[in-house]
């Protein structure tokens, strides 16, 4: 499978919606990676630091981490977001972006400080996420931190989904359900939990250093929404 139902669907939303087609302010679980692993460095140092977002849409995440003085990378799926990226930031010696694919990512051995992925890893099935996982360890500097905020398998989306919904162990074909949040996605969105971080991420390249979960609810309480929240280095 590759990723042309994924890129279709971000293209048709960022060329009607534009920057309503997502929020405008960083996501706050990124933010305080930031902070922990990165704010307590120098602004005049920062621009040594190199940072990644795996699939920055319309750039909230990436306008924050830019403005912090980071030497920062942007990839996208999507050339209506990396447009839309472009007049947001215009030209900035800290700042570069690409049209790309996250299973070969268009970077050297070695580069990166930090790869960050919010909400955007998820649309890769679990055979693709493998593929990644083993291009983060390439890019990342040894001691570099791979930050993921993507969809937990203890939401209620996952665990009322329909078997014939599925691609894998870990990824349904879209979100279908009209009770759910997130319904009107339908492309595939994978889900993780605790468990799957060992399994994706080889103990002999990576040590797990965070691991945390926010639920939100939605139709007055009713529906519950589980976000995983982890952090890994490679060794």
């Amino acid at each position: 499978m590759d990723n042309r139902i994924t890129y279709e669907w971000y293209q048709k939303s960022y060329s009607q919606e534009g920057l309503s087609a997502q929020r405008r302010w960083p996501n706050e679980e990124l933010c305080r990676f930031m902070g922990r692993n990165f704010f307590n460095i120098s602004f005049n140092e920062r621009k040594d630091i190199k940072i990644l977002e795996a699939g920055c849409g319309s750039g909230a995440n990436l306008k924050m981490i830019v403005q912090e003085g980071f030497d920062t990378y942007d990839l996208d799926l999507s050339d209506e977001a990396i447009n839309m990226v472009k007049d947001i930031l215009g030209s900035r010696e800290n700042f570069h972006v690409l049209a790309g694919d996250m299973l070969s990512l268009p970077y050297g051995n070695n580069m990166f400080d930090a790869v960050v992925d919010v909400f955007s890893a998820n649309c890769l099935t679990e055979k693709q996420f493998g593929l990644f996982c083993e291009e983060l360890y390439r890019v990342l500097k040894v001691g570099g931190k791979f930050f993921s905020y993507t969809p937990s398998k203890g939401s209620d989306a996952w665990m009322k989904k329909k078997k014939e919904d599925m691609l894998d162990f870990s990824t349904v074909n879209g979100m279908n359900n009209k009770e759910q949040p997130y319904y009107g996605n339908f492309y595939p969105w994978r889900f993780m939990d605790i468990d799957d971080i060992g399994r994706f991420f080889d103990k002999e390249k990576f040590v797990i250093n965070y691991t945390e979960k926010v639920i939100r609810t939605y139709n007055k309480t009713k529906t519950k929404f589980e976000f995983l929240v982890f952090e890994v280095q490679k060794i």
